[in-house]
């Protein structure tokens, strides 16, 4: 035993060396270094001891003093630490305590807590000469500080902290202490600091201490400074705060109050229901978010507390401003729409307060009414109102009902004026996990038609009303709306359409389920299903361009969505009507699917995938031309980029007007589309040419058909194209005239202007219009120019009287109520005119040539100095009782005349044409010859004015104009 006694004092030193690094092992202590040199008897001494991979801890000495025999008996133990320095890091760069940050992190050490243990012995703790160092933004700031404790219980413990002085870089506080005194039944707190360079101020005090009747405190000063960056979260970069606090307060313990701090533990938290406090703390802030943006406010807090009941609310408004707001690109955007680069706040303190209630059930209260104005006009009003409970543990709320009601007035948001609003909504916990409630939404002037750019369309809201319930259950959130309504003054798009009155559109059977994400990264709630109705009564619509209206009846829509599955919209028209063109659309359909996608701003619209549906019934409801109904049925499939469209087009009977087939680009509106009119067939009783145009109203087929095709093409929604048009009517009339075998083959170049180059054919074999016509045939073009179309004319003959009738070429506006033609004669049998002007008592031989130049005048037709010849020597035979009678009073040499008409050996013959407007035609026929039988054949000259019936041939060319202009007008639907 001697010998392990003389050997353990021999390397004492080397024996306790290896025990504290042991210990430190056992620790886990970063970057523990210290070095034991001496232990005797009385004293203990650890000299140049680090901890922490930067020295975060560090002490030039540790000196334990005792005497052994009076030590077991209860005697003191003085430790002495000289030089200590302790190093923070509030600089947010890292740890606050550097490599040793995970030695006071650990879970296990905040689960137990250690009593304060009854020792052996008293001991005497003095820290001299140390230093706390704090790295902050401007550089290392040194604390000079000293620490006394006595007592070998917590009887008797009682000791000082003092931190007096320090200095940053080479800038010195003008004032600087923070100190505590404690003991066993008491702690006062003082500080008197005022240091400008590190931006630090304060002055007060701060006692809690053991008394009649309990526990007593009290607070009066201030501290004005930075809340260090590692205390602050990632975005806010700075933040500078003033605290001014006043007040009082005590819980009473009883008739026997306790002396000392671990005996009133206990009696003080069963007595916090007689707990009386007043403390005034006015909050300061100000400060600035890393986006840029600055923050500041001034709120006046009250609390107060009477028995188990404490109150919290402001004294006077809370007042707060945020600028700059367009630097922060993490605030959504309507933010900055609604009130500009900034915005001022206030709280009311009448309807600002929170109340918790220390008892059993330890209910909670509290509501907060807030105003917000911007630099632009706008202003919102809030409040919110909660009731609910604190948790056993006393750390959080936990909600029962929530009353929300937020008013906005003078907003603009996306270019809307929106002269007020309203949400109201009311929620209630229905279980552990589950929320439910009802809600009511109003707007009022929504209004974008003053906006400085020229927006997409204009739209006017006189308001708009919404309400319905929702639920909450964990991540899942179920909104339903009974009933929505949208009273619409407005909607335009400019230069396309508008509407004309006033519109009310109601949602009914809205219901929409949400998935809120389970972590906190920032993921947007996922849409798992939604339905919803949408009616219009009546619809008042007006086509810019085309200055047309429309009126829409009864419109629906219903669109339903679920995740999994589709979107999928319904829309059913009851009628469409177009006043000015006669027209009705009736029983219109339209249904509308793509694979369900989540409705949020980054989804790509390439990507979607459409099929649609479409039907309609279409009628002109023009008694007068007593078109019959059709009906058109439309189809679409595909990728949004390369849409497969096809639609057809039949009368109610099945029989089809129009096939289109084709492939579309729906974002960029490029495509190609096809339509293909089948041979339709035209029978008496049956499909009637009026049916493509009213300008083919007089227009009647008793056997014929017509057939064409179109090539579209879209660039930018621009159509351009060509095709033709065939048509074939072996028997038909045009105002009761007779003709047959008319061949049309027209084709045209463009869609929106089109037009016809020349080489457009038409052929008639026969045409009966009182007088026999055959073999007409024409050949033109026809192109736009202004707001009419003009007829290239390469080509117009006909056969009529053994001879033939043709136009000059020329250029002939179709539309144009004015219009002029030349009517070219060759070789016209002058026996057969006769006969078709109605003068059978006249007769001759011979062929007529000449010009007739006409003037079209509405309905009318105008000859001015019509000149007809013949080409060589003839017989003219006058048998007209009217032309003897005429002359009968005229003599001898009258009679001789009548008698050489009968049979006139003409050198010369002309008839000269003339018809004046609204009159009938004149024909002057003059001749010049003799008759060998009379007066030996002395030749004479003679001028005769005959009474014709020359409007049936007037009338064939008035017919054919017409019957040009409407197919022309049909072709391009003028």
């Amino acid at each position: 035993m001697l010998l392990i006694g003389g050997v353990t004092v021999y390397y004492r030193v080397s024996l306790a060396q290896y025990l504290l690094d042991q210990i430190a092992e056992d620790m886990a202590l970063p970057g523990f270094s210290a070095e034991v040199s001496e232990i005797s008897h009385r004293e203990v001494v650890v000299q140049d001891i680090s901890v922490g991979d930067a020295r975060e801890i560090a002490l030039d000495r540790l000196v334990l003093t005792y005497d052994l025999m009076d030590l077991w008996q209860g005697g003191t133990l003085t430790v002495d630490l000289d030089r200590l320095a302790l190093s923070l890091d509030v600089t947010g760069q890292g740890p606050v305590l550097g490599s040793l940050d995970s030695l006071f992190m650990s879970d296990e050490q905040n689960k137990t807590q250690s009593s304060f243990p009854v020792l052996p012995f008293r001991p005497a703790l003095k820290i001299n000469n140390s230093n706390l160092q704090i790295m902050t933004d401007l550089g290392a700031a040194q604390l000079p500080f000293a620490v006394e404790v006595r007592g070998h219980s917590e009887d008797d413990v009682q000791g000082w902290v003092s931190f007096e002085g320090g200095h940053l870089v080479d800038y010195e506080p003008e004032e600087f202490y923070l100190g505590a005194i404690f003991s066993s039944s008491d702690l006062q707190i003082d500080w008197d600091i005022k240091w400008q360079k590190v931006g630090v101020s304060g002055e007060g005090a701060a006692s809690f201490f053991l008394d009649n009747p309990g526990l007593n405190w009290n607070v009066f000063g201030d501290i004005t400074g930075n809340i260090p960056k590692a205390f602050l979260p990632r975005n806010i970069e700075a933040t500078r705060v003033k605290l001014n606090l006043d007040g009082v307060g005590q819980i009473d313990l009883g008739e026997r109050p306790p002396s000392k701090w671990r005996e009133a533990i206990s009696p003080l938290m069963l007595h916090l229901g007689q707990a009386t406090a007043n403390l005034a703390a006015t909050l300061a802030v100000d400060g600035q978010l890393t986006s840029g943006a600055r923050f500041d406010g001034q709120f006046p807090l009250a609390l107060t507390q009477k028995g188990p009941e404490t109150k919290v609310g402001l004294e006077a408004a809370g007042q707060f401003n945020v600028t700059n707001l367009p630097a922060d690109a993490m605030l959504p955007p309507v933010i900055r729409q609604v009130f500009g680069p900034s915005l001022s706040g206030e709280i009311d303190p009448v309807e600002t307060t929170a109340t918790f209630t220390l008892n059993d059930a330890r209910p909670v209260a509290g509501k907060i009414g807030m105003k917000l104005r911007g630099e632009t006009p706008a202003e919102i009003t809030s409040f919110v109102e909660i009731t609910g409970g604190l948790s056993q543990e006393y750390d959080q709320v936990e909600l029962e009902n929530v009353i929300l009601d937020v008013r906005g007035q003078t907003l603009e948001l996306a270019g809307h004026k929106v002269s007020g609003g309203a949400l109201a909504a009311t929620i209630s916990k229905e279980t552990s996990e589950s929320w439910e409630g009802d809600w009511k939404a109003k707007i009022e002037g929504v209004d974008n038609t003053g906006a400085n750019e020229q927006p997409d369309y204009l739209l006017r809201i006189r308001q708009g009303t919404a309400q319905g319930s929702f639920n909450l259950d964990r991540n899942k959130v179920s909104f339903t709306g009974d009933l929505g309504q949208i009273e619409l003054t407005k909607l335009e798009v400019p230069d396309v359409i508008r509407t004309q009155s006033n519109e009310n559109i109601t949602f009914t059977n809205i219901e929409s389920e949400f998935h809120l994400p389970l972590d906190t990264t920032g993921n947007a709630a996922e849409l798992k299903n939604v339905s919803g109705d949408l009616h219009v009564k009546s619809l008042k619509l007006h086509l810019i361009k085309e200055k047309r209206d429309v009126i829409i009846t009864d419109v629906s829509s219903k669109i339903r969505g679920r995740e999994g599955d589709k979107w999928q919209i319904g829309t059913t028209v009851s009628e469409i009507q177009v006043p000015d063109q006669k027209l009705k659309i009736s029983s219109a359909r339209n249904d509308v699917s793509t694979p369900f996608f989540q409705p949020v701003n980054d989804v790509d619209v390439n990507s979607l995938v459409l099929a649609s549906r479409s039907e309609a019934t279409i009628k002109l409801d023009d008694p007068e031309l007593g078109l019959p109904p059709f009906v058109f049925k439309g189809q679409s499939s595909g990728p949004i980029r390369k849409t497969d469209l096809s639609a057809d087009v039949t009368l109610l009977e099945g029989v089809p007007l129009l096939n289109l087939t084709g492939e579309m680009d729906l974002i960029a509106l490029d495509g190609q589309i096809e339509a293909v009119i089948p041979s339709i067939m035209f029978s008496e009783g049956g499909v009637q040419p009026k049916v493509f145009t009213p300008h083919l109203a007089d227009l009647k087929v008793r056997d014929g058909s017509v057939s064409g095709r179109v090539e579209i093409s879209l660039d930018k929604g621009v159509p351009d194209g060509h095709g033709y048009l065939n048509v074939d009517l072996p028997d038909a009339e045009i105002n009761e005239l007779p003709f047959k075998d008319l061949v049309g083959r027209f084709f045209f170049q463009g869609i929106t202007e089109p037009v016809l180059p020349p080489g457009q054919k038409l052929e008639i074999a026969s045409f009966d219009a009182g007088v026999p016509i055959s073999d007409i045939d024409l050949m033109f073009g026809v192109v736009p120019e202004a707001d009419d179309f003009i007829v290239d004319l390469r080509n117009a003959d006909l056969k009529i009287a053994g001879g033939n009738l043709g136009f000059k070429p020329q250029k002939i506006p179709v539309l144009a109520d004015k219009k002029s033609i030349l009517l070219q004669v060759e070789k016209l049998d002058l026996k057969e005119l006769f006969t078709l002007i109605g003068r059978e008592d006249l007769s001759g031989t011979g062929q007529l040539t000449g010009e007739i130049p006409i003037k079209f005048v509405g309905e009318q037709i105008i000859i001015e100095k019509g000149a007809l010849a013949t080409e060589g020597p003839g017989v003219l035979q006058i048998r007209s009782q009217l032309i003897a009678d005429a002359l009968a009073a005229g003599g001898e040499q009258v009679e001789l005349l009548v008698k050489a008409l009968h049979n006139f050996e003409y050198t010369e013959l002309t008839l000269d044409i003339d018809k004046p407007i609204n009159s009938a035609a004149q024909v002057s026929l003059g001749i010049s010859g003799a008759n060998k039988d009379v007066l030996d054949g002395h030749p004479f000259r003679l001028n005769i004015n005959l009474e014709t019936k020359v409007e049936p041939l007037l009338e064939v060319l008035l017919q054919g104009q017409k019957l040009s202009q409407g197919l022309v007008s049909g072709l391009l639907n003028k």
